[in-house]
């Protein structure tokens, strides 16, 4: 990549903005700095003019800063959640998760979404928010535009948690645990979960947070299964290796694998850990940046308010069934 003047300010800009909102995140831990970095994009890329050789450089952190990112997040998912939630704890998530997805996906198709953003909500709901709309929009190479309704929706629900489950919870008298658990299987985004979680209180908050990196180690096989054994196009690779890679993960899903292995194998310090967790997210957030600068907001008029609508309705009822299946469990 051969860096110009105009280059240059789009990477220093695009770098600066996404520490603000880093910065933001640190006091309103709700408000997620990938949803933040997607907003101002959409803000830049539409009511700024960037010249063509600033936009030359997006594809640099829309694509190549973003595999990094999501390659990085391997670093996140460690076995010691499985232990410290038990059997019965992880089978409820599983099925959770499983439900979730299944149900969110086959009916955004019957309603009429595309397949693309029907993945995206999917996945955003039943894993862990923007980021899993981020990994599997990349690994499935889906549309921007979609990528950013989904994104958006998932944010501004699971935003609502934070205002609508402590109430509920104090209002049903439900136990740390039990509390805990439905943040953790409920909400989408860690902050969120941090945030809804620490308003009742901090055994609450411990047994969220478990719960939704429980969750999160489900993003490596989600991962696996959308892109094992589909056919990518590589026409261009003549090699016998090339031509067997086509139905193979892409690279990055290999190297977040790889990390995953690591992480849990491996001697990381948490300082490391912390470090090279904060990078992810960064690069993730200027992916989602420089993505959005190229989303136009007439385009997502044209996806319209039915996802919306149905993303209220899959929130409210996927979080009754949460609660519900984690107390029939004894959690």
């Amino acid at each position: 990549m051969r860096i110009n003047k105009h280059k240059f300010l789009y990477l220093v800009g695009t770098f600066s903005i996404v520490a603000l909102a880093f910065l933001i995140n640190r006091g309103v831990a709700s408000l997620s700095p990938l949803f933040l970095s997607l907003l101002a994009g959409l803000l830049v890329g539409n009511f700024f003019t960037l010249s063509p050789e600033a936009r030359a450089a997006i594809p640099y952190l829309s694509k190549t800063g973003m595999r990094i990112g999501i390659a990085l997040l391997g670093l996140q998912i460690t076995f010691q959640n499985f232990t410290d939630i038990g059997l019965k704890g992880f089978s409820v998530i599983l099925l959770v998760v499983v439900l979730t997805f299944t149900t969110t996906r086959f009916l955004g198709v019957r309603l009429g979404f595309t397949p693309g953003l029907s993945l995206l909500m999917a996945s955003g709901f039943s894993i862990c928010g923007a980021s899993a709309v981020a990994a599997v929009g990349e690994a499935k190479e889906s549309n921007k535009n979609d990528i950013a309704y989904a994104v958006g929706l998932v944010t501004l629900l699971g935003t609502l948690s934070i205002f609508v489950i402590p109430p509920i919870s104090k209002a049903l008298n439900l136990n740390s645990s039990t509390s805990g658990a439905w943040i953790g299987a409920a909400v989408h985004d860690i902050g969120q979960v941090i945030a809804t979680g620490s308003i009742i209180g901090p055994s609450t908050l411990k047994y969220a947070v478990i719960t939704k990196l429980a969750r999160v180690m489900l993003l490596a096989p989600l991962l696996i299964l959308l892109t094992l054994g589909e056919k990518r196009d590589l026409s261009k690779e003549r090699s016998q290796f090339k031509k067997i890679s086509r139905y193979l993960p892409p690279l990055f899903i290999n190297i977040f694998l790889a990390l995953v292995v690591l992480n849990n194998f491996g001697h990381l310090t948490l300082g490391l850990q912390s470090f090279l967790g904060n990078v992810s997210k960064f690069l993730l957030s200027a992916g989602l940046f420089s993505m959005a600068v190229g989303v136009r907001l007439n385009d997502l008029k044209r996806i319209g308010g039915k996802p919306l609508v149905f993303g209220l309705f899959s929130w409210i009822v996927f979080g009754a069934i949460s609660l519900t299946t984690i107390r029939i469990a004894g959690i």
